[in-house]
This record gives structure tokens, C-alpha cells and sequence, in this order.
């Protein structure tokens, strides 16, 4: 590039006559555009750090101050639940999300298929909730449609445990002694089984509570009975050595056969020529 000084002088007079055409806003204007724009970028500033929230039950909620008012009001950011700061304790004995009292056990369970409205595996319109997904062996509730809970349902009825032989080499697949004459369905998380009854109902295999399908056998299996499934594991039986049990029995180390004490496993165990 030339020198400005090597230039043509006729040039650099033409480009400095038309810039000085071009319109420039006033000192002062400039100076009050510049001024609106920091203060509004302190404003806010200054707002974010003013607002302080508390954690107050389900809640987090900043303090208000209304004009003409002895006391200032607390409102929940996230739901908008507003009470006057000595009716604090409706803030505890509500819930986030509306300002709702806590409703029973099974108006939040409504409240969560109605919300989900959707089964947590295909999309479908979800017909309740169960214990069909496990977290760390413990039960995690999922809104499952009609058609999936009837797949979850076959594949209980199909499943079975499988414990370890004699020889230590081969699993065994274990068996009911009354799949021969009735639908029988076994889960695994929490080792039960679950035999239908003849009126075609499903009975909690605890209590005998009775339940329309499957799956609302385990539910209320899982949430009645909790302490059950941690009886199972091995334990040793005289004559016979370790053998696998859960709550309900002993399982034959040779067949798989629930039996349902130890006496009674020992008394089929000879019906294998043993002991």
C-alpha cells in the first residue's frame, strides 16, 4: 500500500468531505444512550444479587414486601405459592407444584400417571404404576400401558431361578410343585413365587390379599412385604450340605424342586437316592 502522503491530494479532500456529510449523533445523546445501557446492565446485576431464596419444606421461596402491609409475604420461585410470613407453615404441609396440600398415598400416585400419561416403555396410555425397573435391588415404580404390563406378566410366568448343583459345575433350574396344574409366575428381585388361584385371581403369596393380575400382586407384595425377600440365600441343611432357600423353601440341589422346609426337602432328596 502507498503512503497517505503519496496519494492523490484530490482523493483524501473527497473522502474527508463525505464523511463530514455523514450524520453524527450528538455528544450529549450519546453520552445518555451510553449511561441507560450501563445502568440497566447494573440493574440487573444488582437484582440477581438481592434475591436470596430459602428452602423452606418442598420449597424455595424469596420474601416479599407489600405496600401498606405490617408483614412482608413468601412466595415460592418455582411454583408461586404465596403466604404471609406468619402462615409459614402452610409452606410445610404443602407440596411444590401448586400449592396443594399433601393429598393420601394413592391420590399421588394418580397424580404421577396422570402426569407421566404415558408408559415408560412404548408411549402408550399408562394404566398404573409398578415395580417393574430395579435401582441397587431396590424397587423404582414406572407407568406402564395395559399391553406392556401384559408382556412383563408372560415373561414372570416363563422365568425361573436357577440354583447351583450338587457338583458344583452345573445350574439347575428350579421348579413349583403346582405348575403341573396351575399358572405359576416367579420374580426374581424379590425371589417369590406367585401361583394363580382357580377362580383365575392372583393371591399375594404372603397374606393372601387378592389381586386381578400379576403385576398388582407384586406391587403390593413389594410395598406390604419388604422384609421378606432378604431371607433368601444359601444355607446349610444337616446331611445335605449348602442348598438354596428363599422365604417360601428349600430348592433340591439335584432338581430345582421348592420344597417348602427343610424336612420336606430332605424326605424328596431321598426320592433322588440320596442320604
Amino acid at each position: 500500500m502507498l503512503p497517505l502522503e503519496l496519494g492523490r491530494p484530490e482523493e483524501t479532500m473527497e473522502l474527508e468531505e463525505a464523511l463530514e456529510e455523514v450524520p453524527k449523533p450528538e455528544a450529549e445523546e450519546l453520552k445518555l444512550e451510553n449511561s441507560l445501557e450501563e445502568e440497566a446492565i447494573e440493574g440487573e446485576t444488582t437484582r440477581a444479587v438481592q434475591v436470596r431464596t430459602m428452602k423452606i419444606g418442598d420449597h424455595e421461596v424469596v420474601e416479599e414486601v407489600a405496600t401498606g402491609e405490617d408483614l412482608s409475604y413468601l412466595k415460592c420461585v418455582r411454583c408461586g405459592l404465596t403466604v404471609r410470613l406468619d402462615e409459614v407453615g402452610e409452606l410445610l404441609e404443602a407440596r411444590c407444584g401448586g400449592g396443594v396440600l399433601k393429598p393420601a398415598a394413592e391420590q399421588v400416585e394418580k397424580e404421577i400417571v396422570q402426569k407421566a400419561g404415558t408408559c415408560g416403555y412404548c408411549g402408550g396410555e399408562a394404566i398404573g404404576l409398578y415395580p417393574v425397573e430395579y435401582v441397587d435391588s431396590s424397587p423404582m415404580e414406572m407407568p406402564v400401558c395395559g399391553q406392556c404390563a401384559g408382556r412383563i406378566e408372560e415373561a414372570y410366568l416363563k422365568a425361573r431361578p436357577n440354583v447351583m448343583g450338587l457338583s458344583r459345575k452345573v445350574r439347575v433350574r428350579c421348579s413349583h410343585p403346582l405348575e403341573a396344574s396351575r399358572r405359576v409366575a416367579w420374580h426374581h428381585y424379590t425371589a417369590t413365587w406367585y401361583v394363580e388361584g382357580e377362580d383365575g385371581r392372583w393371591p399375594c403369596p404372603a397374606c393372601g390379599a387378592v389381586f386381578d393380575r400379576i403385576l398388582e400382586a407384586v406391587k403390593h407384595f413389594v410395598e406390604k412385604h419388604p422384609e421378606l425377600p432378604s431371607k433368601a440365600g444359601r444355607e446349610y441343611a444337616a446331611d445335605l450340605g449348602e442348598v438354596f432357600r428363599t422365604w417360601q423353601g428349600y430348592y433340591c440341589p439335584v432338581c430345582g424342586l421348592l420344597c417348602e422346609s427343610e424336612a420336606a426337602l430332605k424326605k424328596h432328596y431321598r426320592t433322588h437316592g440320596g442320604g
